[in-house]
């Protein structure tokens, strides 16, 4: 009784297994399978996601999600704290990145890598000097001339300086200090040249010879006092003028097109007398999003505002006419840290910092949400296709 006992379950198994097993017959009937190979991604709405990763920051992450049905299509990794863009045609994606011979250690090697946007699959790679900033998911941090054929790269030891990359000739360039100075801000109108904010309350444009080299260099007079209301590195680019928005809640427009910055107009986002006393202030790592074709603009907001809340998430998203500088909607904020618009300027995505996820807004007469699809570990940029 003992044996049988024993064996019996593994003779059930046997027979269950046998079960699965069909007759030649059978088979015969079964359709001829046809291998194809198609791109990886045909979604012509996409969000491309920056993830830090930092309790593994080693293997940070560019997730792809369609923003039509919310579905997760692929992931490019961006190894130590990756910086990314995307190329005007949106045909490639862009990461300047840090990879370590060990993991966490050992030899450093910083690199400009190229990948297909549609397969995911990568294509070539420009080694560049090892000063890459190493920082979270920032904009200007990696960004192309107008003409495509440089990109800047920040740099930071933490003396900065900016990587010149001619991505024709597939080398670095130069290397250009900028002493005091971060983030990058090329024009629409000119491939020569690009700005950068600074400590003091100035920007300075540094005018490239046809090498990449620096051929010149001015500085704008003080746009911003830094101790007073300084503003978010992010930029939002419309044409040569770049919009910021300042700790304190005003937008300011600065034009970088010329041969040194010029001031545009600035306006105050909190009119009301119950919103001050509220105070209601922009927060977050990507809390300006523009699209000029519509005229609007988003800001990720958070009351009870106080110094050092510049990077609490959204209570509430606000939306602006930019032309009458009038606020147009009052939206849930989703705890977003990041916003951006859609190509189209029919949807705001944002990053929920605490769902750890993507939200997909529909902006209309009643904006609703119309898609939430988990991405990464620490999700702080993104990025519309």
């Amino acid at each position: 009784m003992k044996a049988t006992r024993r064996h019996g379950p593994l003779r059930a198994l046997c027979a269950a297994l046998a079960g699965l097993c069909l007759p030649t017959a059978a088979l015969s009937d079964l359709p001829t399978e046809t291998l194809t190979v198609a791109p990886a991604l045909t979604a012509k709405n996409r969000a491309y996601v920056g993830d830090v990763a930092i309790n593994h920051i080693a293997d940070g992450k560019l997730h792809v999600v369609d923003t039509d049905t919310g579905a997760y299509l692929g992931v490019i990794g961006s190894g130590f704290t990756g910086q990314y863009t995307l190329s005007a045609d949106k045909s490639e994606v862009i990461i300047a990145t840090t990879y370590l011979s060990r993991g966490q250690r050992g030899e450093r090697a910083d690199i400009v890598e190229v990948w297909d946007a549609d397969s995911l699959s990568f294509k070539y790679e420009i080694p560049i000097v090892e000063k890459r900033a190493m920082a979270l998911n920032y904009r200007g941090l990696v960004r192309l001339s107008a003409d495509g054929r440089w990109l800047f790269v920040q740099n930071a030891t933490p003396a900065t300086s900016v990587t010149v990359v001619d991505m024709q000739a597939r080398k670095q360039a130069a290397e250009i200090p900028t002493p005091g100075c971060w983030g990058i801000y090329p024009p629409q109108s000119r491939s020569d040249r690009f700005s950068t904010l600074c400590g003091d309350g100035t920007i300075a444009t540094i005018m490239l010879d046809g090498e990449g080299n620096a051929a010149s260099r001015t500085v704008s007079s003080k746009l911003f006092d830094a101790d007073k209301d300084a503003w978010f590195v992010q930029g939002e680019q419309d044409g040569d003028a770049y919009r910021f928005v300042s700790f304190l809640g005003h937008v300011a427009s600065v034009n970088v097109g010329g041969d040194t910055a010029a001031a545009g107009e600035t306006w105050p986002l909190i009119r009301s007398a119950d919103d001050r006393k509220k105070a209601w202030r922009p927060g977050g790592y990507q809390p300006l999003a523009v699209h000029a074709g519509s005229g609007r603009l988003y800001v990720a907001m958070h009351p009870q505002g106080a110094e050092g809340s510049h990077k609490n998430p959204a209570k509430e998203i606000w939306a602006y006419d930019i032309k009458t500088k009038k606020r147009i909607a009052r939206m849930p904020g989703h705890a977003a840290i990041a916003l951006t618009a859609s190509a189209d300027g029919k949807r705001v995505y944002a990053i929920d910092i605490e769902k750890l996820s993507l939200v997909v807004m529909d902006i209309g007469a009643k904006p609703k949400v119309r898609n939430v699809t988990a991405v990464g570990d620490i999700p702080v940029q993104v990025e519309a296709y």
